[in-house]
């Protein structure tokens, strides 16, 4: 009797895990068009600001596929939350795909930066929806940036059995 307990909970959980399906993708985008916002001080202590940024026009090296469209654009815009070198960001990602479909995204990191060099930036991002092909689109991955770019990595769902994406 246990066994059959055994097999039938294996085949739900391989039925469920074929539902939401699992993608991988992984991309450079490259952003052009960086609007830093003037830090304002917060007052509290010496070198404690905060600050919005808007990074327009991001592009990918390689497009990155979700559900079989390609990236054609990514707009992210962010809050920092920094004191002296150190900082914390969080805020959203819009990515718009070649047929006009869109993926939203919740991002937060924190890293370091100064004059000297460029930043250096760790954190994690989830999907929070989308349109079109991409509705219900759910997923996280992680992020850095360094003064070689900016590297993404991300595991994806959609509800949908035929909405798989190739890598």
């Amino acid at each position: 009797m246990k066994y059959k307990l055994l097999g039938l909970t294996v085949l739900f959980v391989a039925i469920a895990g074929s539902a939401l399906a699992q993608n991988h993708i992984s991309g450079t985008p490259q952003c052009p068009d960086v609007q830093p916002g003037q830090p304002v001080e917060v007052g509290d202590h010496p070198g404690h600001f905060l600050m919005f940024n808007k990074l327009n026009s991001c592009t990918f090296t390689t497009p990155i596929e979700l559900a079989g469209l390609k990236t054609k654009a990514m707009t992210t815009v962010v809050v920092v939350d920094g004191s002296g070198a150190r900082f914390r960001d969080q805020g959203y990602a819009t990515i718009t795909m070649d047929n006009g479909d869109k993926a939203y995204a919740r991002i937060q990191g924190t890293g370091t930066s100064n004059e000297k060099a460029a930043p250096n930036e760790e954190g994690t991002w989830s999907f929070t929806g989308g349109t079109g092909k991409l509705k219900g689109l759910k997923g996280k991955g992680t992020y850095k940036v360094s003064a070689e770019g900016i590297q993404i990595e991300s595991d994806y769902s959609l509800p949908e059995l035929g909405a798989t994406a190739k890598n």
